[in-house]
């Protein structure tokens, strides 16, 4: 009877701590609603900006519940995708026409933006030797935040936003990885077991 009470409050407590880990990733996602709102006044296509900017907090939401290296990826992938969509909604407004037609700035102003985003990213994840969960995070919200803005020329948009991304994201990772600054996923794992071993036994000391 003992065991069972014992077990029950446990599991009581398990869930108001993962409740309250919830309610905190909830609070910490929101200031991007107001983000999602001025997307969707400035934006043309505001189907596809609403499907990418709740995904994108979705996924925030998910991230700092997890923690690790994946919450340390939120405030500068949003931050870091918050330059390729201010560029492409301010692009979205100007338009060159000639006898040929009308062309947008937005998809240049993607491309331009995903890179500066790509060297923002691996700036912040080079000086602080992350690990690769943090980059792969990063970059999901980077490109989820941006994406926001840049469907407003449909998908070619999104693909400029991430080309740009990917020219100055990926070479600084790989140099980051060959000099040994950047932490592997082996040792990201190794890293992990033993956190996870000394809550353990944190545990067991407690009890």
């Amino acid at each position: 009877m003992v065991s069972t009470d014992l077990r029950l409050l446990e599991r009581q407590a398990r869930v108001r701590y993962e409740l309250g880990r919830l309610r905190r990733a909830l609070l910490g996602a929101a200031p991007l609603l107001p983000v999602l709102l001025v997307a969707l006044c400035l934006s043309q296509r505001p189907t596809s900006t609403l499907g990418f900017g709740l995904c994108s907090a979705l996924l925030s939401v998910f991230l700092l519940w997890y923690g690790r290296d994946a919450q340390r990826a939120v405030l500068p992938g949003l931050a870091a995708g918050l330059i390729p969509l201010a560029l492409s909604l301010c692009a979205n407004q100007f338009h060159q026409c000639g006898p040929d037609g009308c062309s947008s700035f937005c998809a240049p102003a993607c491309t331009l933006g995903g890179a500066v985003a790509g060297l923002a990213v691996a700036s912040f994840g080079t000086r602080r030797r992350l690990g690769p969960w943090f980059w792969l995070c990063a970059s999901g919200l980077t490109l989820l935040t941006g994406a926001m803005g840049c469907s407003c020329v449909g998908y070619s948009g999104v693909l400029g936003l991430g080309v740009g991304y990917g020219l100055g994201v990926v070479p600084a990772w790989l140099r980051c990885r060959n000099d040994g600054r950047c932490v592997t996923l082996t040792n990201a794992r190794a890293y992990a077991q033993k956190e996870d071993g000394c809550s353990a036994q944190s545990v067991s000391g407690a009890h």
